[in-house]
């Protein structure tokens, strides 16, 4: 193959060159978009509430440059363990709450009756408002189909 002067252009293999390079991220964000729609199924079904659960928008936090994650400790007497993080009771549900996001967050713990899986459910505040323990509730939620992992779940 014949290489062009600079001055004149490309060459047939820069060519394809650049254009894989261009279209090669839009392949991947297709393949990645392919693979979350065929991985997931739909389900929906009835469902009990369990708890309810209001947790404060988190206080904003200034992180040092040279912060550092803290070891590994046993969790002391006063501390409990809720969906993997360790608090003090008094700190849950607060805007100290490690599980606190950026905004309010009003969360529906519910227990599916046909297979027993429990899922939370990011609920909005008037949904939240009305729905009491023991209410059954319709529940749609996609299922991840290789990992069992619950996405995108809602109250119908």
């Amino acid at each position: 193959m014949a290489m062009v002067h600079p001055g004149f252009g490309l060459t047939r293999s820069n060519q394809v060159t650049e254009m894989l390079q261009t279209s090669v991220p839009a392949c991947v964000v297709a393949a990645f978009l392919a693979m979350a729609v065929t991985g997931c199924e739909k389900r929906s079904g009835e469902a009990v509430v369990l708890a309810k659960e209001r947790i404060e928008a988190a206080v904003p936090v200034v992180e040092t440059p040279n912060a550092q994650s803290a070891p590994l400790r046993p969790i002391a007497d006063d501390e409990i363990t809720v969906d993997g993080y360790v608090m003090k009771p008094a700190v849950r549900g607060t805007s100290r709450d490690p599980r606190a996001l950026n905004h309010e967050q009003w969360i529906v713990k519910v227990q599916m009756l046909g297979d027993g899986r429990t899922i939370q459910i990011q609920a909005d505040q008037a949904q939240w408002e009305k729905l009491r323990e023991n209410d059954r509730i319709k529940v749609k939620y996609r299922m991840g189909k290789y990992t069992g992992t619950v996405w995108a779940s809602e109250i119908e």
